[in-house]
C-alpha cells in the first residue's frame, strides 16, 4: 500500500512540475520570497531577533511538509543567514541544506545584503557579494545564477556587467520610472536582455531581466501571515488570482507569469501561510482540471521560473528585445524623483568610501607577508561589516537615526579592526622580525612628536599598482606648545636616512571648529611631494631643528588676494574665495570662466525624495575671515562664511499633507572653504584644484556647489557608475522649472564632468564619496554636498531625516580636452580614491624603504583587489581601466612580486573569486538587437566573448578595455 501512495505521489508531482501548456493556457509561478532589509527603521540585530530569526525557522519548518506541488522558497540575504546558522542546531541546519540540495530554496542574489546601486562603489559591490558567496559555497556548495535586486531605487548598468560575471544569468528588477514600466507593460517589453557595459565589455555585461509589472509584495488579501482567508473566502480568492494571473499575462510575450508572494518581512508564520496557499494552488488547479479556468499554478524559484520562461521563446521563436542603459533618476509620479538618497546622510557615505580604501590596503599587504602569514580573521569581520553598509538603505542614507547610528558603529568597529591589522601587517612587511610598533595615521588625524625626542620616523605606503605622486600633508602634535607660535620652521625632513634631507613647506595651523568656539588644536602642518613606485614603501625622519628656519616658514596672511595660481593656472577669486575663473599660463593665455557658488536648495521633499518649491538661492552672506598660505609647493585661500538661514521647524509629512504648525527659525552658520593649487612640477597633479568644504546640514535644505562655466555643454554631463562614465540629459526645461529641477538629477560614485560640444573641453571633477550631481543649464556642474530635512517623504521612514552633521566634502576638479587616443579620468578617480597610507613608527631601526613589485605593470592595468589565500598563494582581481574602444593588453605575471620566486600554477575564478570561471553562456535565448526604448536595431558589439578563459598553463594575461579577470596565483 506505501508503495502505491508513493507512486501517486510522484505521479502528482511530475503532472504539477513538468506540466505541459497548452494553447491558451496561463501558467502561474508563485515566488515564496521575503524580503529582510538589513537595517531601515531597526538596526539589523533588531531585525534580526524581532522578525528574522523566527522567518528563517518557520520557512524550515513548513519546507518540511510534503506537498503537491512541492513548496519553494526564494532567499537574498546572506548576512542574515550566518547570524541564524551560528545560532540554530545541527538538526535544523540539516533541514536547511537538505532544501537548497534538493532545489526547494534557491539563493538568489546571494550577497551579503541587497546593495543599493546608485551609491555603493564598484569594490565594494564586488566584497559584499562575494562574502555572500563565500558562505553559499563554503556550507551548500552552490553559486547563484539570479539576481534578485527588487527593492533598490533605481538600476545601475553595474549591475548586470558585475553579477553576469558573477555567474548569473538572470535578474529580476522592480523599480524603474514610472512611465517607463508602463511603457513596457504596453508593449510586452517586461523581460528583455539587458546589457551593462555595450562599449566595454559587451557579451560578459548581458543579463536576461524581468521587470515586475506590479510590485515586489503578494497581491491584495494574499499575505498569509496571521490572516486567515476562511474570512475572505476562498472561492473568491481563487477566482481573483486566476483573473490576475489573465490581466498580468497580457504584459507578457510568454504564457509564464510570475507572482511574488511574499514582501517585507513576510513568512513569520511560514507553517500557517503556506497552509493556506496550498489551498489556494490545489483550488486553482482543481479548476484548471475540471476545465473551468486555462490557468495552472504552482511553487517556483527564479531557476524554474527563468527555465520554462526561455524555453517556450526558445520554442515558439519569439524574442527578448535588447536594453544597455541604466534606469536613473527612479519616480513613481510626476513629483516624486527618487534623487535625494544620492546624497543623503553624507557623513555615513564619506566614512564607508574611507573604511572601505583602509580595508582594500590592508587586504593588499595581508598578500605581501611572508608565506606562513594568511588573510587574517579580523579583516574577514571588518569586511563583513564593511558589506552591511551596501544595503539599500544603509548607504542610500534612508534608515531612521538610530540605525544610522549603529551603521556608523559598525564602520568604526571596521575602523578598528583594519587598523590594528594593517598596523601589524605593515610592520612584518617591514621586516619579519620587526617588533616596532606601528601607529596607521588617517585624514585629519596628527603625527605625535613627543618633547623628549629629537626626531620621529614615518613610511608612506603606496596601495597602487603603478608609480604615484602626490603633494602629502600631515600634521604634526607636539608636547610643547611653544613650537606653534615660533617664528620659524621647527623641523626639517629626511628621506631613508638623516643625511638625505627634502625641501618642505611648514606652516602653523589650528583645526576649524563649525561653531566658532576657542576649542581649538594648534598644529604645524608639513606639506612635501613625495613619488613612491607601486606597492612599496618610502622611510622619512622629521627632525627637531634647534633654529627654526625662516625660508619655508608659510605664515597665513589676511591680505585678501584676487588670485592664487601655480606654474599652470592663475586661479582668480571673488569676495567669498570661491573661483571665478581659471587663466592659463601656456602661450595663449586662455581664460575659462568657472563661476563657484555655494548655493542652496529649500527642500520639502524627504531622505528618499529630492523636491524642491523655490528657486535654488544664496542665503544671506558675510565673510567671517579669510585668510592664505602661499608656499613652493601650493598656494591655498581660506575663508569662512556666515550664511543666514530662516527655515522651518515643522516636522510631519511634508508635502501632501497640511498644518497650521509651522514656524520659522532664523540662525547663522559657519561654513569653511578651502581652495588649494598644488606646485610640484608634475602636471597631472599640479593641474587639480582641491576644494574642500567643512560645512554642516542646514535644516529643510540641500547645499550644492555650482560650477557655472562657458563650456558649451547643452545641459548634458557624464557620471561614473564606478566602472564607466554614463551620458546623461537634463529632461527638464530651459530654463527650469521650479520643482523641476530634481528630475535631472544624477548619482555619481566616484567622477563627473561637462564637455564642451564644440571644442572638447572639459571640466572633471573627482569625489570624495557618492553625491547626486546635475546640469541645471548651459555650462552648468553642480554637485550636492549635504541635506537635512525637515519634511517626511511618505516612504515609510514616517519621521524627517534631519541631519545637522559637520562634514568636510572634498572633491577635486581640473581641466582637460578629450583626446583622440582616449583620456585617464578613470585612473585619476582612483588615485583620488586611495591616496598614500602614513604609518608612524616607534623604532626606526626596523623601518626602511622597501617595494614588493619587481616590474611596471601597463598603464592602465590596476590591480583591483590582492589578499592572501593560502601558504603560497595569493588571489588577485586585475582590471583593465583603459577607455572603451582601444586595444587589449597582454602582461606577464611571471617576474611581477618579489615574493614570488616562480609561478606554479594559475586558477581562474569569476568575479567572485570564490567561484571558478565557467561558461554561463546565454546565448541561447532567443533574442533580437531591438531596443526596447525608441525601438532602434542596435549594433552589438561582440568582443570579448562572454566565456573567455586564459591560458592557466602559461603567465600572460589579455585584458580588454573594462575587464576584470579574478585569478589566483600559487607559487614556489
Amino acid at each position: 500500500m506505501k508503495i502505491l501512495y508513493y507512486f501517486i505521489a510522484i505521479l502528482l508531482f511530475f503532472n504539477a512540475v513538468c506540466y505541459s501548456l497548452k494553447d491558451g493556457e496561463i501558467k502561474l509561478h508563485l515566488i515564496p520570497h521575503s524580503h529582510c532589509d538589513s537595517g531601515w527603521t531597526s538596526t539589523m540585530n533588531e531585525y534580526y531577533m524581532s522578525q528574522v530569526k523566527s522567518i528563517i525557522s518557520s520557512m524550515v519548518q513548513a519546507l518540511n511538509i510534503e506537498s503537491n506541488p512541492p513548496r519553494k522558497f526564494v532567499w537574498s540575504e546572506i548576512g542574515f543567514l550566518e547570524q541564524w546558522w551560528d545560532d540554530m542546531p545541527i538538526e535544523i541546519k540539516n533541514d536547511f541544506t537538505k532544501h537548497v540540495k534538493n532545489d526547494r530554496i534557491e539563493f538568489v542574489n546571494g550577497g551579503w545584503v541587497m546593495n543599493d546601486e546608485a551609491c555603493a562603489s564598484l569594490e565594494s559591490v564586488i566584497r559584499h557579494l562575494s562574502n555572500g558567496h563565500k558562505f553559499i559555497r563554503e556550507k551548500f556548495g552552490k553559486q547563484p545564477e539570479s539576481g534578485w535586486q527588487i527593492d533598490p531605487f533605481g538600476h545601475s548598468s553595474l549591475t548586470p556587467t558585475l553579477q553576469a560575471q558573477f555567474g548569473y544569468k538572470h535578474i529580476v528588477l522592480n523599480r524603474i520610472h514610472y512611465e517607463l514600466k508602463k511603457k513596457f507593460r504596453d508593449e510586452k517589453n517586461l523581460q528583455f536582455k539587458w546589457r551593462g557595459s555595450p562599449d566595454g565589455v559587451g557579451p560578459k555585461s548581458d543579463i536576461l531581466a524581468h521587470v515586475f509589472d506590479d510590485f515586489y509584495t503578494s497581491p491584495p488579501h494574499m499575505s498569509f501571515d496571521g490572516y486567515n482567508f476562511l474570512a475572505y473566502g476562498l472561492p473568491r480568492l481563487t477566482n481573483e488570482l486566476i483573473e490576475l494571473a489573465r490581466n498580468r499575462s497580457i504584459f507578457y510575450k510568454s504564457p509564464h507569469v510570475l507572482i511574488p508572494m511574499g514582501g517585507d518581512f513576510a513568512y513569520r508564520n511560514a507553517y500557517k501561510s503556506f497552509e493556506q496557499m496550498d489551498q489556494l494552488v490545489a483550488s486553482i488547479n482543481g479548476q484548471h482540471e475540471n476545465g473551468q479556468s486555462n490557468v495552472v499554478c504552482q511553487y517556483s524559484t527564479l531557476a524554474d521560473f527563468f527555465s520554462d520562461t526561455i524555453e517556450w521563446h526558445n520554442q515558439n521563436k519569439v524574442a527578448f528585445n535588447y536594453y544597455d542603459g541604466d534606469f536613473f533618476p527612479y519616480a513613481d509620479d510626476f513629483n516624486t524623483y527618487w534623487t535625494g538618497y544620492y546624497t543623503s546622510r553624507p557623513l555615513l557615505k564619506g566614512y564607508e568610501r574611507h573604511v572601505s580604501s583602509k580595508l582594500r590596503s590592508a587586504e593588499i599587504l595581508s598578500a605581501l607577508q611572508s608565506d606562513e602569514q594568511h588573510y587574517p580573521d579580523q579583516l574577514l569581520n571588518a569586511s563583513k561589516q564593511v558589506s552591511i553598509l551596501q544595503h539599500h538603505d544603509a548607504i542610500s542614507g534612508t534608515s531612521k537615526k538610530h540605525v544610522v547610528q549603529d551603521y556608523l558603529v559598525r564602520l568604526q568597529k571596521a575602523d578598528v579592526l583594519v587598523s590594528e591589522e594593517s598596523e601589524k601587517l605593515f610592520a612584518s612587511a617591514l621586516s619579519e622580525h620587526s617588533p616596532t610598533k606601528l601607529d596607521i595615521v588617517d585624514i585629519g588625524g596628527s603625527l605625535n612628536f613627543p618633547t623628549n625626542n629629537d626626531a620621529i620616523s614615518f613610511s608612506l605606503f603606496n596601495q597602487l599598482s603603478w608609480m604615484k605622486e602626490e603633494l602629502i600633508t600631515i600634521k604634526v602634535q607636539s608636547d610643547d606648545t611653544s613650537i606653534s607660535t615660533g617664528n620659524g620652521c621647527p623641523y626639517v625632513l629626511a628621506q631613508d636616512d638623516f643625511l638625505n634631507e627634502i625641501e618642505i613647506d611648514c606652516s602653523p595651523r589650528s583645526d576649524f571648529k563649525n561653531d566658532q568656539s576657542d576649542d581649538h588644536k594648534e598644529f604645524i602642518q608639513i606639506d612635501f611631494p613625495a613619488k613612491l613606485k607601486p606597492f612599496s614603501s618610502k622611510l622619512y625622519y622629521l627632525k627637531r631643528k634647534s633654529n627654526p628656519s625662516k625660508s619655508n616658514w608659510v605664515v597665513p596672511t589676511t591680505n585678501h588676494l584676487n588670485s592664487i595660481e601655480n606654474n599652470l593656472y592663475v586661479a582668480n577669486l571673488d569676495e567669498n574665495y570661491l573661483i571665478k575663473s581659471l587663466q592659463s599660463k601656456a602661450h595663449d593665455h586662455q581664460v575659462t570662466e568657472i563661476n563657484q557658488q555655494l548655493l542652496t536648495y529649500q527642500d520639502v521633499g524627504g531622505a528618499y525624495i529630492f523636491r524642491t518649491n523655490k528657486q535654488v538661492y544664496q542665503p544671506p552672506r558675510q565673510v567671517y575671515s579669510t585668510f592664505s598660505y602661499l608656499g613652493k609647493f601650493y598656494q591655498e585661500a581660506q575663508s569662512v562664511l556666515q550664511d543666514t538661514h530662516q527655515v522651518s521647524n515643522r516636522y510631519g509629512y511634508g508635502y501632501y499633507y497640511g498644518g497650521n504648525n509651522q514656524q520659522d527659525q532664523t540662525y547663522s552658520t559657519f561654513n569653511y572653504n578651502s581652495i588649494k593649487m598644488i606646485n610640484t612640477g608634475n602636471e597631472m597633479i599640479d593641474k587639480k584644484i582641491n576644494f574642500n568644504f567643512h560645512i554642516k546640514g542646514i535644516n529643510g535644505t540641500t547645499t550644492i556647489n555650482r560650477f557655472t562655466t562657458d563650456i558649451d555643454n547643452n545641459r548634458e554631463l557624464y557620471s561614473d557608475n564606478g566602472l564607466e562614465m554614463m551620458h546623461r540629459k537634463s529632461i527638464t526645461s530651459q530654463p527650469t522649472e521650479i520643482g523641476r529641477e530634481t528630475q535631472s538629477y544624477y548619482p555619481t560614485i566616484n567622477s563627473v564632468y561637462i564637455e564642451s560640444h564644440s571644442s572638447g573641453k572639459r571640466l572633471v571633477c573627482n569625489n570624495d564619496r557618492s553625491r547626486g550631481v546635475s546640469s541645471q543649464g548651459q555650462g552648468c556642474l553642480e554637485m550636492a554636498l549635504h541635506r537635512s530635512l525637515t519634511y517626511e517623504d511618505g516612504k515609510g521612514l514616517e519621521i524627517p531625516a534631519i541631519d545637522e552633521s559637520s562634514i568636510n566634502a572634498r572633491f577635486e576638479c581640473y581641466l582637460d580636452v578629450v583626446q583622440p587616443n582616449g583620456d585617464d579620468i578613470r585612473k585619476q578617480s582612483i588615485n583620488y580614491q586611495h591616496k598614500f597610507q602614513i604609518y608612524q613608527g616607534q623604532d626606526s631601526a626596523y623601518m626602511s624603504s622597501k617595494s614588493y613589485m619587481l616590474k611596471p605593470l601597463p598603464e592602465f592595468i590596476h590591480i583591483l583587489s590582492m589578499e592572501r589565500s593560502g601558504p603560497r598563494s595569493i588571489k588577485l582581481r586585475i582590471h583593465n581601466i583603459e577607455n572603451n574602444g582601444q586595444a587589449p593588453i597582454t602582461f606577464d605575471l611571471n617576474g611581477l612580486f618579489s615574493f614570488i620566486k616562480s609561478i606554479k600554477s594559475i586558477k581562474e575564478y569569476n568575479l567572485s573569486l570564490i567561484n571558478r570561471f565557467v561558461d554561463n553562456n546565454i546565448d541561447d535565448i532567443f533574442t533580437s538587437h531591438r531596443s526596447i526604448v525608441g525601438k532602434n536595431l542596435f549594433p552589438i558589439k561582440d568582443t570579448p566573448i562572454r566565456f573567455n578563459p586564459i591560458n592557466t598553463k602559461q603567465t600572460k594575461i589579455t585584458l580588454h578595455p573594462s575587464e576584470i579577470k579574478a585569478i589566483e596565483i600559487s607559487y614556489h
